[in-house]
């Protein structure tokens, strides 16, 4: 995982650049300080044109967007949307956002995929990276919160699942939405994938729409063609 640059002195990786290590690494080598400073370098940020282009095909748009629904909706959500707050990027990662404000953004329903849900978020800057700096620190302590404004909807049984090995960097992780306050109300199971390739992060969302005990799988072979798609652009 990572796209790693490395010389015979070593790579030294920082947020969203790379950093080529230099300086004395044996006798006879120039000071580190008379050596020749290597450029940083700086991932692309996807415009929210290339987003709709690279999104994989066969999805439903989501959201009143502001290029038409589904296009550019995700929003930065607020660091007061639940209790605890250290649930908050839990609770934006379930809908493929963060407390971070994209650039652009896509979100699709897959309609050959049932409850398979994929949204794109361009960053600017370091701000893809502390994404998932923030949700890796909540899911070491978030295991419930409320949804405010949904009428009792509930979100419980937070715990980490096993990654795809896909991207820069990924965190995955499931859950239990209990759909009303009423002791009958259905519990609908969930899978989230969080991926980041450069500076877009990718969120793969599965349901059981049917609201059974089986536990949802986001597609293996879905998430490593929207990954590769991103990975190619983010690299020319």
């Amino acid at each position: 995982m990572g796209r790693a640059v490395g010389n015979r002195c070593g790579a030294v990786t920082l947020g969203v650049g790379i950093v080529l290590g230099v300086g004395a690494c044996g006798g006879g080598e120039e000071p580190a300080e008379h050596a020749a400073a290597k450029p940083r370098v700086v991932e692309r940020v996807l415009s929210q044109r290339e987003l709709e282009h690279l999104v994989l095909p066969g999805g439903t748009k989501l959201g009143s967007g502001t290029r038409g629904v589904g296009n550019g909706t995700l929003k930065a959500v607020s660091h007061h949307a639940t209790r605890p707050a250290a649930c908050v990027p839990v609770l934006a990662a379930t809908d493929g956002a963060s407390e971070h404000a994209p650039t652009g953004s896509v979100t699709r329903m897959m309609l050959d995929q049932d409850g398979l849900v994929i949204n794109l978020a361009a960053y600017q800057g370091q701000d893809a990276s502390r994404v998932m700096a923030e949700l890796r620190t909540a899911l070491r302590t978030c295991r419930k919160f409320p949804v405010a404004g949904t009428g009792g909807v509930t979100w419980s049984g937070i715990r980490s699942t096993r990654q795809l090995g896909e991207g820069d960097q990924e965190m995955a992780f499931r859950g239990e939405v209990q759909m009303g306050s009423a002791k009958g109300d259905p519990i609908v199971p969930n899978e989230v994938h969080v991926i980041r390739v450069g500076t877009t992060i990718a969120t793969f969302t599965s349901q059981n729409v049917t609201a059974t005990a089986a536990s949802p799988v986001v597609p293996r072979d879905v998430v490593h063609r929207q990954v590769t798609a991103l990975m190619a652009l983010s690299a020319g």
